[in-house]
């Protein structure tokens, strides 16, 4: 026939399997917290090249701004 399961048998097997669900959580937010530091790090990083290139930009269409406000202005004189 079936065998009974009493109830000191049936805590410890609930004791194991929450025991083994937090510890595989666990496990996982570890590795989802490196996953989501390595794609920050790695975002952060396009983030500043791209600064750096719209500063650079920024600086060339100034320069020829100025260089064109001085030619007009020099030619005018």
């Amino acid at each position: 026939m079936s065998k009974r399961i009493t109830t000191q048998e049936l805590h410890k097997e609930i004791e194991q399997i929450k025991n083994n669900h937090l510890a595989h959580m666990a496990e996982d937010i570890d590795e989802l917290k490196d996953a989501v530091k390595e794609n920050r790090d790695f975002f952060i990083g396009r983030l500043d090249r791209i600064e750096n290139r719209i500063f650079w930009i920024l600086g060339m269409v100034l320069t020829t701004l100025v260089s064109l406000v001085a030619t007009i202005i020099s030619s005018n004189m």
